[in-house]
């Protein structure tokens, strides 16, 4: 077994590979040339950020069964090539969530404190107590935003210095917030309430900016701002107005909007209010030897076992049974996505029903093949196969399959229901012809679409002129329809329709479309 590091890990994980009979080389220094050169002489390979996993490279990667990221983010491989010459790719997400609440402390108690700003003077020679005055962080509230694995983490830490806890996070259900003793709140009332606020979501279209100038304005005086999570949930320019005009006191900052700094970042102006950090939520000695040992420990599992713990893509199954359900591991995650661009509201529980042909198999891989993509389009991007059941779980949402076998009018069906903050909601689909995915039913409405590009899906009354009017504005606005669907349950009662557009849609163009007489929903997914 011949394995190469390409990247720097730990020492730990290396001789975790030696112990076990491995031939490790450790080279972090080859260049494109030379990885293309070399690459086909390894069983597996242990990387981070650095090495570029593309097509090209493993097209030369003649024996390579596994590549293993030390780390969570895998935007240097390409998974999908490396699936199709049957390399599992794993990673090792979770392993420094401890170092991420830690961190979010360390900053919280640094801007309270004025620890840094006071070492600094003090090394200059100044000694001024009073300048430096801080406040406690007791019984003062702090907002959560974003209340998974790293925001839980926070919030148990944040209870030892008898900090009053609220939160936000829409994917969150109350069982969730009840087991951690912390208070569920809309995020404009987590805004108004809060004397420290952090955060600790995935950066999505909803995230990006969720502090911006709007936000700061419902803040408190004097509110403290913590972040930990993605430099792009704080817009860095609204919050430096912020601590300019006394709205926040103090801000510790640990990712940022552009890494490395530009030089005219604007917060590095306020050394007096904001700690600054280079990314290292995650960055512990610690850490770094849980996710070198993971990844090693996991490469040994699958040349031992065939499988990971957390793979990035569908294990090898049985090649007949696999040949039988493969179509319908795609259409659960369109499914799953499909939910998703629908709603956001707190989801609570999840019912998976299959009927027909396909329960004759184990389809509790699909199930978690729908979670994950269900999940990940409201979490981040590292939700996989097997974490994707542990994150519903972690998030209190109760998650069932059921087999029907009863005749139907399609071979097999899968129907997804999901029970949410408003109410449930329900998907099914289907597959034509062994590879033609299909959503045959939305929310109870008979409808046959191709769950595949850009999809305008709203909700209306069934009256005559709206359908003209979503085209008319889409024409007006540069956008093709490439086909349109609709249903509807009565003449003159509720309706959906769904258009395949060619181009995005922008929100003042959506703002358009709601305007519209007797439009109830707009909804723009991307499948």
């Amino acid at each position: 077994m011949k394995v190469l590091v390409s990247d720097v890990i730990s020492q730990k994980g290396i001789d975790v590979l030696e112990e076990n009979g491995a031939e490790v080389t450790y080279n972090t220094q080859l260049s494109y040339e030379e990885l293309l050169e070399e690459i086909g002489k390894y069983d597996g390979i242990i990387l981070r950020s650095m090495t570029p996993l593309n097509e090209e490279v493993l097209s030369h990667a003649k024996n390579l069964k596994v590549i293993a990221r030390a780390g969570s983010g895998y935007d240097n491989i390409d998974v999908d090539a490396a699936s199709k010459l049957g390399i599992i790719v794993l990673n090792t997400p979770g392993q420094n969530s401890i170092s991420a609440a830690e961190q979010t402390m360390a900053l919280m108690l640094a801007i309270s404190r004025n620890t840094a700003q006071a070492n600094q003077s003090l090394h200059q020679g100044v000694w001024d107590r009073k300048k430096y005055m801080g406040v406690e962080l007791y019984e003062k509230t702090l907002g959560i935003i974003g209340l998974g694995r790293i925001g839980g983490l926070v919030s148990q830490r944040a209870k030892a210095f008898d900090m009053n806890i609220i939160a936000s996070d829409p994917y969150i259900p109350a069982s969730r917030g009840e087991k951690l003793g912390v208070e569920l709140v809309e995020l404009d009332e987590l805004l108004e309430r809060s004397d420290y606020i952090t955060l600790h979501t995935p950066l999505t279209e909803e995230t990006h900016h969720i502090l911006s100038t709007e936000e700061f304005a419902k803040m408190k005086d004097g509110v403290r701002v913590v972040n930990v999570a993605r430099g792009k949930n704080v817009d860095h320019k609204a919050l430096y107005e912020a601590i300019k005009n006394g709205k926040v006191a103090a801000a510790g900052i640990d990712v940022h909007e552009e890494e490395p700094l530009a030089e005219d970042y604007l917060l590095l102006q306020l050394e007096e209010n904001v700690i600054v950090a280079p990314h290292l939520g995650g960055t512990t000695v610690e850490a770094m030897d849980n996710v070198s040992i993971d990844a090693a420990r996991q490469m040994l599992m699958v040349f031992e076992k065939g499988f990971a713990k957390t793979p990035l893509n569908i294990p090898t199954l049985e090649p007949e049974e696999m040949n039988q359900i493969r179509p319908y591991f795609n259409l659960a995650e369109k499914l799953g996505n499909f939910y998703a661009g629908l709603t956001d509201n707190r989801i609570e529980e999840v019912e998976v029903i299959y009927t027909g042909e396909i329960t004759n198999y184990d389809l509790q891989p699909v199930t978690t093949t729908l979670l994950k993509g269900l999940l990940n389009p409201i979490l981040d991007d590292n939700v996989n196969l097997v974490n994707a059941r542990l994150l519903a779980e972690e998030r209190g949402i109760k998650v069932s399959e059921i087999k029907n076998d009863d005749t139907n009018v399609y071979s097999s069906l899968i129907t997804l229901k999901v029970k949410n903050s408003q109410g449930v909601r329900q998907l099914s689909g289907t597959v034509f012809n062994k590879s033609e995915l299909r959503v045959v039913e939305i929310d109870g409405y008979e409808i046959d679409i191709v769950p595949k590009g850009i999809l305008l899906v709203t909700s209306h009354t069934d009256q005559p002129g709206v359908v003209g009017k979503v085209g008319s504005l889409l024409g007006d606005n540069g956008v093709n329809i490439a086909s349109l669907k609709l249903g509807r349950n009565k003449i003159g009662g509720k309706a959906i329709m769904v258009l395949n557009i060619d181009q995005e849609i922008d929100n003042d163009l959506k703002e358009e479309l709601l305007e519209i007489d007797g439009m109830a929903d707009v909804n723009v997914l991307t499948l």
